[in-house]
């Protein structure tokens, strides 16, 4: 028997022991622990099961989960019909596990699967029986593929993620494990996007797999709950990002924005800057003007703050801003001769600092950074120069730090 289906064997008669325990006491006097534990169990050998390849078993385990959730947000009463559909349920899924282990007869497979289905349809009925108008449109299962059925529901949860799930590189087979995320997002909200189609599902056999699952889904579930959901095998890691309105409003960027004005200023003590730093005058000392210099630039830069709006957006620019001007005064007080060791690493924080602004300023106005390589520097620049909009760009810094002296 391969590793990982023995594996899975051993897992699952393990969890439906623990099931059976819950069921039990759960007959005797509720308990939210112990239906929330048979919840969590039901959740977890759907999954293994839809990645071991025994989507019949997961089928069944997925429509138990759907109504202990229902019983869990209230839509519906946990009462002994439930009990007895969840014994009912679980003894069919020992029963097709153990007909999976032993390689039992086929005809009494066919029992088994018959079972299973008068299972579904009897737990579908209870569900729609029991919940509410409200609920009762998102119990019907479209007919359409898992991927189209997901993106086809209407968003109505108030939070939306961007999550990128990646499958451990070890993982026998990555369809199934993208199908187990998927199971597990019909279960929580509706897809807006996804990387994936119904069509990689039908794909042939040894074609090449995407190691990776991006989607954006909208929820009512938060985001510290979902990495319980999708703590699944095989899933190596996942990132989460917060696309809810109120979480992006301080990216938002203002096309008739006054810090322009503002960016144009300090764009301008960095020109200053910069022309008085490239002087490679060995002989040149450190001297009360340079200072005179500095402090007057500080001076406009500190005006330029001062006259922006977004100061929350730039608060770590403008420490790292101060800090450079400190360095610099600093150094000149104490006299040093400008070395090419010391105007180096002056040029070099000085150069991160103006290309962060540019960011800031999203490369409308003053000037473009231009990062070269080796091979066609000419015809790079060129180009580069090309597509620049003469009439918003008032300089061209050139990085030649890529560059040697035959260059």
């Amino acid at each position: 028997m391969d590793t990982m289906i023995q594996l899975y064997m051993e897992e699952t008669e393990d969890l439906l022991q623990k099931a059976e325990e819950c069921i039990i006491r759960l007959e005797k006097e509720y308990s939210s622990d112990d239906a929330n534990e048979l919840f969590r169990i039901a959740h977890t050998i759907k999954g293994s099961s839809y990645m071991a390849g025994y989507e019949d078993i997961g089928n069944i385990m997925h429509r138990i989960e759907d109504m202990l959730d229902c019983a869990r947000n209230g839509s519906i009463s946990f009462d002994r019909r439930i009990v007895s559909l969840c014994f009912e349920g679980l003894d069919t899924v020992k029963r097709m596990l153990q007909f999976k282990k032993d390689g039992e007869p086929m005809e009494m497979m066919q029992d088994l699967t018959d079972s299973a289905s008068g299972i579904d349809e009897k737990i579908r009925a209870f569900i729609n029986a029991n919940r509410t108008e409200e609920k009762k449109d998102a119990a019907e299962q479209p007919a359409a593929g898992i991927v189209s059925s997901l993106l086809s529901r209407e968003p109505r949860g108030k939070n939306k993620f961007y999550i990128s799930f990646f499958v451990e590189e070890d993982a026998p087979m990555v369809s199934p494990v993208i199908l187990m995320i998927l199971k597990s997002i019909e279960d929580i909200g509706a897809l807006i996007y996804s990387s994936v189609t119904d069509s990689y599902f039908s794909g042939r056999p040894g074609g090449h797999e995407t190691k990776t699952l991006d989607i954006i889904l909208s929820t009512d579930i938060e985001e510290a709950e979902l990495y319980t959901y999708f703590d699944l095998p095989y899933v190596e890691k996942i990132n989460i990002t917060d696309l809810t309105r109120s979480k992006l409003e301080e990216n938002d960027y203002y096309f008739n924005n006054n810090d322009d004005a503002c960016y144009i200023a300090i764009l301008g003590v960095f020109a200053k800057l910069y022309d008085m730093f490239s002087d490679r005058s060995e002989e040149r000392k450190a001297g009360r003007e340079e200072l005179h210099i500095i402090e007057s630039l500080r001076c406009e830069a500190e005006k330029a703050f001062d006259g922006m709006k977004c100061k929350n957006k730039i608060s770590a620019f403008v420490k790292d801003f101060n800090e450079f001007f400190s360095y610099a005064a600093g150094m000149y007080n104490e006299q040093p001769a400008i070395n090419d060791g010391l105007r180096s690493g002056i040029m070099t924080r000085l150069t991160e600092l103006m290309e962060r602004a540019n960011n800031f300023s999203k490369g409308k106005h003053v000037f473009k950074v231009f990062k070269p390589e080796k091979n066609k520097f000419i015809d790079r620049l060129m180009n580069f120069t090309g597509m620049v909009d003469q009439s918003t760009t008032s300089i061209i810094f050139i990085d030649l730090s890529m560059l040697g002296i035959l260059h």
